[in-house]
């Protein structure tokens, strides 16, 4: 019982530093970020997919603090149902490369109660000059009236999550996101190499 309220305690005030971080940027804004193109497409069925990458492991910021931590890309949680969570920060690039913005990753398997666990991944992206998104691949959307596009807008519905709502730019956007990752080589101390890739698939929200 310790432990879970330990756990908890550690998302708390993980998530509280967020808050108050972007309370202190709404209150308290920095020097306007220079605006630069997304590199979106259009997709068939009339919505748009925007791809956000990180650079493994240079755009890691710090070391991930965790209950338990292992090494990317291993399983860094428990699937026993024990909270054990992992938290991360890292840079995010465009794809010409450039570093745009922010983005931290919460994922781990929860106790839902003394028997069964619940897998979840959270992100949050943050582009300065462009707004912020909360993304998630377990619960729904607080907000009931977010309309969710149909059949996931092509990507894969086990894989994919909820893009629960966005500032700004993405304010009025609603759909999915995937978690792609391309090891290219693992070096003699578990260090993984590669790319991490946040693919997106976007609608705007209708009334």
């Amino acid at each position: 019982m310790a432990g879970i309220l330990l756990v908890r305690l550690f998302l708390a005030t993980f998530v509280l530093g967020l808050l108050l971080t972007l309370l202190a940027a709404h209150l308290y804004p920095l020097p306007e970020a220079p605006r630069l193109p997304s590199d979106s497409i259009a997709l068939v069925n009339g919505g748009r997919e925007e791809a956000f990458f990180i650079r493994l492991p240079e755009d890691r910021l710090g070391r991930p603090q965790a209950a338990a931590v292992a090494t990317f890309p291993a399983q860094s949680f428990a699937r026993d149902g024990n909270d054990q969570i992992l938290a991360e920060l890292f840079h995010v690039r465009d794809a010409q490369g450039r570093v745009i913005g922010l983005a931290s990753k919460m994922s781990g398997t929860v106790a839902v109660n003394e028997v069964r666990g619940q897998q979840n991944t959270d992100w949050m992206l943050l582009i300065p000059s462009r707004g912020g998104l909360s993304m998630s691949t377990a619960g729904l959307s607080a907000d009931k009236e977010r309309l969710y596009p149909a059949n996931y807008l092509g990507l894969d519905p086990v894989k994919s999550g909820l893009i629960l709502f966005g500032t700004d730019e993405f304010a009025n956007l609603t759909g999915f996101f995937v978690e792609e990752t391309e090891i290219d080589r693992i070096d003699d101390n578990g260090q993984a190499y590669g790319v991490l890739t946040l693919r997106l698939r976007m609608q705007g929200n209708a009334p």
